[in-house]
């Protein structure tokens, strides 16, 4: 694992244990098993890591969405379908410790907020572009959404259920496009 993934992990975990105030960088250099100076090479401040968390959050699911868009061809719904498939893929992935962290953040950094709501933009810029009628394309969205942020707040493990529901969303998709 690469040293910016463990100190990344390392603070999630942290931030989850003990809240995002309680978080120094001396315990995150601790718990990733590197020197504080280790840790400040890659990071010089603690808002420069939170910040990180979500941008890698933000680039490893938009990195999902360009694999799935590349193995299909250029159809309509095909943004949907990555949208859809690349958070099935993070929510199986349980990939969503990172991004449970993310809500404590938020909370003392609203700056970071930023960085979501531009990431937002461009999604909905790929919806908006994909064929799709737009109670489809919300439909699909808000239940990818919804689905991601229940997971990430653990109120319930929706795995499953997420992966099934998004499966039968996408296939009227198809039965439509049939008609």
């Amino acid at each position: 694992m690469k040293t910016q993934d463990k100190i990344l992990d390392a603070a999630a975990a942290l931030i989850l244990e003990e809240g995002v105030s309680n978080v120094t960088l001396e315990k995150i250099a601790k718990r990733a098993e590197i020197s504080k100076g280790g840790l400040l090479y890659h990071y010089r401040t603690k808002e420069a890591l939170f910040q990180e968390l979500n941008v890698a959050a933000i680039r490893e699911f938009e990195e999902a969405i360009e694999r799935y868009l590349d193995k299909q061809p250029n159809a309509r719904g095909a943004y949907a379908r990555a949208y859809a498939l690349a958070t099935i893929e993070d929510i199986q992935k349980g990939g969503t410790h990172r991004s449970s962290a993310l809500i404590s953040i938020f909370s003392d950094h609203p700056e970071i907020m930023e960085i979501w709501k531009e990431s937002y933009v461009r999604w909905q810029q790929g919806f908006d572009q994909d064929g799709l009628e737009w109670e489809e394309a919300a439909t699909i969205r808000y239940v990818c959404d919804g689905l991601w942020f229940n997971e990430m707040a653990g109120t319930t493990s929706t795995v499953a259920f997420a992966a099934d529901l998004l499966h039968k969303l996408l296939a009227r998709i198809d039965n439509r496009e049939g008609d």
